[in-house]
C-alpha cells in the first residue's frame, strides 16, 4: 500500500497536468483516446497503482463533459449491444489487472495499431466491413470491457470496428461517447470495489481535471469543424500514436 502524498512535486504537477491536457484533446476531438495519449507521460512519473484509475476518472470526467453538447447527436441504438458486451467484459478486465502485468499486451496490441494505422494511412482508403450484427456489436463491446477494465483501453476495439463499417462521425462518435462512459463508470466500480481507489488517486484527479477538461473543450471545437474524411484521418493517426506511446516505454527500458 502507497502512503497517502503529503506534498506533490513541482514535476509530477506538470507531468499530470500536461498528460491530462493531450489526453483531454484527444479524447474530446475523437470521443476516445484519453488512456493511449496519457500513458507514455505517466508511466515514467506516476506510480504504477495510480495510473489505470487516475486515466480512468479523468477520461470519464471528459466524458461526462462532452456529453451534454452531443446529446441531440447521440444514438442509443447503435450503441446499446456495444455497452451490454463492455459492461459484461469490464469484471474479467479488473480480475485480470490484478493477477497479471499488462505490459506485455499493451506491447503487442500497440505493434498491432501501428500496423493497421499506417497501412490504412499509407493505402488512403480505410477497408470497409458491411456487417449490420447486433450480436457481433456485443462481442465488440464485451472485447473492449475486457481491455477497459485490464488496461484503460475501452475505446480502441470499438473505434476500429467502428470505422471499418464508415459510420457517418456523428454515429461513430455517438457509440464511442456512450461506450467510453458506461465503461468508465463500470471500470472505476471495479476499482472501487478492489481496493484500487485511494487517496493519492483523489489527489492526481484533482490536479488533473482542470487541464482535461481544458482540452475537452479545445478538442471538441475541432471536431465541430471536420467532415467525415478528416475525423476518419484523425482516428487513424489517433490510433497510430496510441500504438506508439504503447511500445515506446518497451524500447527505452
Amino acid at each position: 500500500m502507497i502512503e497517502p502524498m503529503t506534498g506533490l512535486a513541482p514535476l509530477l504537477i506538470a507531468a499530470v497536468a500536461g498528460g491530462a491536457l493531450l489526453g483531454g484533446l484527444a479524447s474530446g476531438l475523437a470521443g476516445f483516446a484519453f488512456a493511449a495519449t496519457t500513458l507514455g507521460i505517466y508511466t515514467h512519473i506516476v506510480p504504477a497503482p495510480l495510473i489505470s484509475p487516475l486515466i480512468v476518472a479523468c477520461s470519464l470526467a471528459v466524458q461526462l463533459q462532452i456529453m451534454p453538447m452531443l446529446w441531440r447527436r447521440l444514438d442509443w441504438r447503435a450503441a446499446v449491444p456495444f455497452v451490454i458486451g463492455g459492461v459484461i467484459g469490464v469484471p474479467l478486465g479488473v480480475w485480470l489487472l490484478s493477477r497479471m502485468s499488462p505490459d506485455t499486451f499493451r506491447l503487442f496490441a500497440g505493434v498491432v495499431l501501428i500496423v493497421y494505422a499506417t497501412s490504412a494511412l499509407a493505402s488512403r482508403r480505410m477497408p470497409s466491413v458491411r456487417i449490420e450484427n447486433r450480436t457481433v456489436d456485443g462481442l465488440i463491446g464485451w472485447a473492449g470491457g475486457v481491455l477497459g477494465g485490464f488496461a484503460g483501453l475501452s475505446g480502441v476495439v470499438p473505434t476500429i470496428w467502428c470505422s471499418l463499417r464508415r459510420w457517418p462521425k456523428d454515429r461513430q462518435r455517438s457509440v464511442f461517447q456512450l461506450f467510453n462512459t458506461a465503461m468508465h463508470i463500470a471500470t472505476l466500480t471495479g476499482y472501487a470495489m478492489a481496493g484500487r481507489l485511494t487517496v493519492e488517486v483523489g489527489q492526481l484527479f484533482l490536479v488533473a481535471l482542470p487541464a482535461a477538461w481544458l482540452g475537452g473543450w479545445l478538442g471538441f471545437r475541432v471536431y465541430r469543424r471536420i467532415d467525415d474524411q478528416a475525423f476518419a484521418r484523425v482516428l487513424l493517426i489517433l490510433l497510430g500514436f496510441s500504438g506508439v506511446t504503447m511500445v515506446v516505454p518497451h524500447l527505452v527500458r
